[in-house]
């Protein structure tokens, strides 16, 4: 399983390709994604956007969900952003807080590569047919 997904994730999805995400480590229990920080990325004051922060957080907890061998998709999520994201790369980590039947409640930190805490998300995913 855990193969089928970072083979899925890392070359087939578009908006992560497109956006440099990467999965780094992958288990049931969590996920660890990173995205190497690029010009195109940072907001008018060169600190990365709160769109790729968003999008890093949501992207990780799906990777993580999808590791239930089912599709996720996200039915809601809130993030809050702690301090400016700089440096040389993100990494993001997601945990499982509870998986149901249907739905997954996930949590996601991200660090700047000083280990200095810049967002975190709490990510609810819908586990469709496809």
């Amino acid at each position: 399983m855990k193969e089928k997904v970072i083979d899925g994730f890392n070359k087939e999805n578009g908006f992560m390709k497109h956006n440099g995400f990467k999965i780094v480590e992958l288990d049931e229990e969590h996920a660890i994604m990173e995205y190497k920080i690029k010009q195109d990325g940072l907001n008018p004051i060169d600190i990365v956007h709160g769109g790729i922060l968003f999008g890093l957080a949501d992207s990780c907890a799906g990777c993580l969900a999808s590791m239930t061998g089912k599709f996720p998709v996200t039915t809601s999520s809130n993030i809050n952003y702690l301090s400016p994201g700089k440096g040389e790369k993100l990494i993001a980590h997601a945990t499982i807080l509870k998986v149901g039947k249907s739905i997954g409640y996930y949590m996601v930190d991200i660090f700047d590569d000083n280990n200095k805490k810049v967002a975190n998300a709490t990510v609810n995913m819908y586990f469709s047919n496809k």
